[in-house]
């Protein structure tokens, strides 16, 4: 197999390639405008307001606006605009990104998988995917009611007979929205995706005009720009600062999708989109909120929804709902790959993914929306209003930025032959960047961050306790396995009855004797007449070519194993990967084959080196992940399982 750290790079050119020349560049960073953009470009509609500790009139000086502006201007250009765009997205598994693509780049040669690198590395690799899921969990909360909260702006219509929004109102609203834009899941994202890129088009440029109007009457507002103003606020108002710090992880939220959606649309279009259209229109709108509260200090309630005129509250309103929907929709999606990448690399239980469209990464997981939408629509319950929930938003964001900072780092210094002064450098810089931002949003812990370390806490725990339980068991069949030498001798000296077809035995492990055929041999007492061992395996790459797929050795007469790779964005279609082995002499026929998998029954009643509760939660997990015949892609009429009970 080729070397994923050398491979990723030229991958990532061919991806270009075909990006930038069919279909034309235009139409794919159209695309890429609509999925990838959808969370951070939803940011200014509660981001500025964010940056003050009390937002009432009396909140607003001069030296905090231009502050908060100079700090949003200078966060986007250097995390958004040289980190991400410059650095990260060239960290690509073949042409795949995201923190577990990032992850499966670290191992060397020697290690060659995720498990076997140094444990801190794993972990870090976890709490970065943990901090992403408790992320999809507050975006479509806050996103919609930033966005619904703009019909209490009709409450300033001297119009007595204007319905007035009240609280309770927009929770059920955005409830509603919430409720349907997860039951639409299991119908897929494509026929949405369509809108994306157009709703995203007229929103950014949308907000670019109306932060442009505001701007020519007060344009003073430009000099924010020079960084001057940071150092002035932050020597003048220390706490200030902190807080406007907090506000700046805000305004970059979703800036991780750019890595996480690269495989879909190369850095080229991604880079073109944040250039022209994404930057621009963000920095006119956060320029326009903060000359609006110069002109009138009292906007500090909705500095968003100020500078739309009356009569377009409510198009905006809609035009913001839909947004949100993309931007939730987004960050949905993205739950669902990194989900499906957790599952293939073995560091999630297998559940049912549903494949919604022929392109691989259109895909499903109904428990994953079941669970999403239940935690979304209790923190809408728990947290009632954007502003409250902005406390527990910005947390994830900066601790996943941080984590994939020095996770680059160390792929650049292991596999990519940077030396050690470049490293300690970029190193230093930016992790100094994202240290500060993730110090400042730890402030919002007693007020609504601890939500987000929760989630956080408790998803790295599953995931940690799902690997160390698998590696005891791993570790424990190795030594209880057979060796093939003393099954085929055994079946020369005590043959069996052999029967017609082929019997495919699916297993884990690459090498001895599954626990399934000898159970198979233990209660039958008879074998098909072509036996095929079949070790499943994920590469730490996001696709294996075909010709690299499988290996075929026949061991004895009719007796054959074959080791089956497939990318961590890959199904594991075991029909498919037979008709494969067909070329290296390995004939089967489907009518004829039947496949035997084992159905593990753990129990916690040994004596593994884990904590009783543990044990049982591992359990609960495995009995999730049993090895069902959909995941394998086997035809439910020809799959036998045979059950074995473990004690851990």
């Amino acid at each position: 197999m080729p070397n994923p750290s050398t491979a990723g790079s030229s991958a990532s050119r061919r991806a270009e390639q075909f990006t930038t020349k069919n279909p034309a560049l235009a139409a794919v960073a159209l695309g890429a405008l609509g999925v990838v953009f959808g969370d951070i470009g939803t940011s200014p509609l509660y981001a500025f307001r964010a940056g003050f500790e009390h937002p009432t009139a009396e909140a607003v000086s001069h030296d905090v606006v231009f502050g908060l502006i100079s700090v949003f201007f200078w966060t986007l250009l250097i995390v958004i605009g040289v980190k991400y765009a410059l650095f990260i997205l060239r960290a690509d598994n073949r042409g795949e990104g995201g923190i577990f693509a990032l992850l499966s780049l670290l191992p060397t040669r020697e290690e060659g998988s995720v498990f076997k690198l140094p444990r801190y590395l794993l972990v870090l690799g976890v709490v970065g995917a943990a901090m992403l899921y408790a992320d999809g969990l507050i975006t479509p909360a806050i996103s919609v009611l930033s966005a619904m909260e703009g019909l209490e702006e009709i409450n300033r219509s001297a119009d007595p007979t204007v319905h007035h929004f009240g609280g309770n109102m927009i929770v059920g609203l955005s409830i509603v929205v919430l409720i349907g834009l997860f039951a639409i899941q299991r119908l897929g994202s494509s026929f949405i995706g369509r809108m994306f890129g157009p709703i995203m088009v007229i929103w950014f440029s949308v907000i670019g005009v109306l932060g442009l109007v505001s701007v020519v009457q007060t344009p003073a507002v430009l000099e924010a720009l020079n960084p001057a103003y940071i150092v002035a606020l932050f020597s003048g108002s220390p706490f200030a600062a902190l807080t406007v710090l907090g506000a700046a992880m805000l305004c970059v939220s979703g800036g991780e999708a750019l890595y996480a959606d690269l495989g879909h649309f190369g850095r080229r279009p991604i880079i073109l989109c944040w250039y022209t259209l994404v930057l621009p229109g963000l920095l006119l709108s956060y320029l326009g909120q903060g000359a609006l509260l110069i002109r009138d200090p009292a906007a500090i309630s909705n500095p968003f929804y100020g500078l739309v005129p009356a009569w377009g509250i409510v198009p905006m309103v809609m035009l913001a709902t839909a947004a949100t929907i993309v931007a939730s929709q987004s960050i949905i999606t993205g739950m669902f790959a990194l989900t499906h990448a957790g599952i293939l690399m073995g560091l999630l239980p297998r559940l049912r993914v549903v494949h919604t469209s022929d392109h691989s990464s259109q895909i499903y997981l109904p428990a994953v929306n079941l669970v999403a939408v239940i935690a979304v629509v209790l923190i809408v319950l728990n947290f009632r209003d954007s502003e409250t929930l902005e406390n527990a938003y910005g947390v994830a964001v900066a601790g996943v930025m941080t984590i994939t900072t020095f996770l680059f780092t160390v792929l650049m210094v292991r596999n990519r032959g940077w030396g050690i002064v470049r490293s300690v450098c970029f190193c230093a810089f930016f992790m100094s960047i994202d240290l500060m931002f993730f110090g400042a949003s730890l402030l919002k812990v007693p007020s609504g961050g601890w939500f987000t370390l929760a989630v956080a806490v408790g998803l790295t725990f599953v995931m940690l306790t799902w690997i160390k339980g698998r590696q005891i068991l791993s570790d424990r069949y190795s030594k209880q396995l057979l060796d093939y030498t003393h099954l085929l001798n055994n079946l020369k000296t005590h043959p069996v009855p052999r029967v017609a077809g082929t019997g495919v035995f699916l297993t884990p492990q690459s090498n001895g004797v599954p626990p399934t055929l000898l159970h198979h041999l233990k209660h039958n007492k008879a074998l098909h007449e072509q036996v095929v061992v079949m070790s499943v395996q994920t590469a730490p790459v996001p696709r294996v070519d075909p010709e690299d797929q499988i290996d075929v050795a026949q061991i004895g007469p009719d007796f054959w194993t074959v080791t089956a790779r497939h990318g961590f964005l890959q199904a594991a279609d075991v029909p498919r990967m037979l008709r494969i082995a067909a070329d290296q002499g390995l004939e089967t026929s489907e009518g004829t084959t039947s496949y035997y998998l084992g159905r593990t029954i753990i129990t916690p009643r040994g004596r593994a080196a884990m904590p009783g509760f543990q044990k049982r939660i591992f359990c609960a997990l495995a009995q999730m992940s049993s090895n069902n015949p959909l995941y394998f892609a086997i035809p439910p009429g020809r799959m036998v399982e045979l059950g074995i009970q473990v004690d851990v």
